[in-house]
């Protein structure tokens, strides 16, 4: 019986620090739609909300509701279970709602569990005053970062998809619109414990998620999906198009491509963005 006991407590143990594991057949860990609240519509952790203040849903979404930030307001979901450090991929509509100018400010953060910086900032997408910004912060406090120069400031009532992807054997790539604008190729030491992701202008940590001082700027969020790894360009490219990523293994087809024809052997026909999974 101690032997039993002994091994069942090693066993939830190992079971307690595994990475996120997809259920789903497209990896993906966490979908919140913002529909008609901010639960996840899906998630393979915790799907309410740990944090929310000044964070409410709007009809008039990219898709439905949409989740509307106001400038002191935040909301964050548990990290565990829905969201893996050393690869992933994060995509979500975003609409500035006011101008931008070249005041930089945050869209999306997710913190770490344990670290030594200050806002323990592990992942984070930025307007920079001219673009996007997005980083993932490695074991050493190196942050692999890409940036791009926007051509034309988006119109405050536009929505735009934003998807970022990394892996610690490749790297990080920015994608606008379903178009990859930026990647860094960089090996590096991601693999860490999360705490939180969400929305929140200042902080996002263990002790504290906040939006105060100079970082108060809400913008509007829908459709936010968390993977457990880096999507293939044509999978982006179906999330930007509002349709469903392909299955792992199973390249997303072409939206007006014939099913059987060469460019889609072995996939499936491009379902409906809203399906659940």
């Amino acid at each position: 019986m101690k032997r039993f006991a002994t091994s069942s407590v090693l066993a939830l143990a190992a079971a307690s620090i595994a990475p996120a594991a997809a259920q789903d057949a497209t990896g993906l860990l966490f979908r919140a739609s913002a529909d008609t609240s901010l639960t996840a519509d899906y998630a393979t952790g915790d799907p309410v909300p740990n944090f929310r203040s000044g964070v409410d849903v709007t009809p008039d979404g990219a898709i439905g509701g949409a989740a509307r930030w106001a400038d002191d307001g935040y909301v964050a979901w548990k990290a565990p279970g829905n969201m893996r450090a050393d690869r992933g991929t994060l995509a979500f509509f975003w609409r500035a709602r006011t101008p931008v100018g070249e005041a930089p400010f945050v869209i999306f953060r997710a913190g770490f569990a344990d670290h030594s910086s200050w806002d323990m900032a592990f992942l984070r997408i930025d307007w920079n005053g001219h673009g996007f910004d997005a980083f993932v912060t490695d074991a050493n406090l190196s942050r692999i970062r890409v940036s791009w120069t926007i051509p034309q400031a988006p119109a405050p009532d536009a929505w735009s998809h934003i998807a970022f992807v990394w892996d610690e054997t490749v790297g990080v790539q920015l994608y606008v619109d379903g178009a990859l604008v930026a990647r860094k190729d960089q090996k590096a030491d991601l693999d860490s414990g999360l705490d939180q992701f969400g929305l929140a202008g200042r902080v996002m940590s263990p002790h504290q998620v906040q939006s105060r001082y100079n970082f108060m700027r809400g913008s509007d969020l829908d459709e936010i999906r968390v993977y457990d790894h880096m999507l293939a360009a044509p999978d982006v490219a179906a999330l930007a198009d509002k349709r469903e990523p392909s299955p792992r293994g199973h390249p997303t087809p072409p939206p007006n491509a014939p099913h059987g024809s060469t460019a889609t052997a072995g996939t499936r026909p491009p379902r409906p963005f809203s399906t659940l999974p």
